[in-house]
């Protein structure tokens, strides 16, 4: 399995197999609690990448319509035994494929999902994602930066993050993380960008 890419399923379904999942946080991020706090008007918000899917009930509670997608079997099937009643808002599917219904979301939350893909694909990732925002809409959650060491995870520079999502986005909001897992320690950074 080793010499299969991060761009396909078989190689996180093996890593949730085997528990080799450091990036697991095993509950939903203290930022993204904070930011349903402030958060006044739930809306449709879509997970991609969801993995455990720890966050579909942190949305729920906040009132939001919640879809989470992952396209590892093995993920899915972790992320629904987790959910219980929950369940059903995690479906398996590719994010770049998958026909949502309808296509409007208000939120796309981030979380360990781009940086787990390959440069190559983030073009693709930022077209996806502003295709199924509505206007004003936004791409929150934790954005992984630094160095590219031993990817994936493959890490943005601002740079990088200012031609992926500078045609589409305003960035509203940014702070470093406080609570971050021992691995990404001082490279995450919660971010809110505004759909134009």
């Amino acid at each position: 399995m080793e010499d299969i890419d991060s761009d396909h399923p078989e190689f996180w379904s093996s890593r949730y197999i085997s528990g080799k999942t450091p990036w697991d946080l095993g509950d939903s991020p203290p930022s993204l609690e904070r930011f349903l706090k402030r958060t006044r008007t739930p809306g449709k918000v879509l997970i991609p990448g969801c993995g455990s899917g720890y966050e579909v009930s942190a949305f729920h509670r906040a009132g939001f319509d919640v879809t989470a997608l992952d396209f590892s079997p093995a993920a899915v099937e972790r992320a629904q035994g987790i959910l219980g009643e929950l369940r059903h808002a995690v479906v398996l599917g590719d994010f770049f494929t998958h026909s949502f219904q309808p296509r409007e979301f208000d939120l796309i939350y981030e979380r360990a999902f781009l940086c787990s893909l390959p440069p190559s694909r983030w073009r693709a990732y930022a077209e996806r994602v502003a295709g199924l925002l509505r206007p004003q809409g936004q791409l929150v959650g934790i954005f992984l930066y630094g160095e590219e060491l031993d990817p994936p995870p493959y890490p943005l520079t601002d740079v990088r993050a200012d031609q992926l999502f500078g045609d589409y986005f305003q960035l509203s909001h940014t702070e470093p993380m406080a609570d971050s897992l021992p691995i990404f320690q001082g490279r995450e950074r919660w971010q809110e960008w505004t759909r134009l």
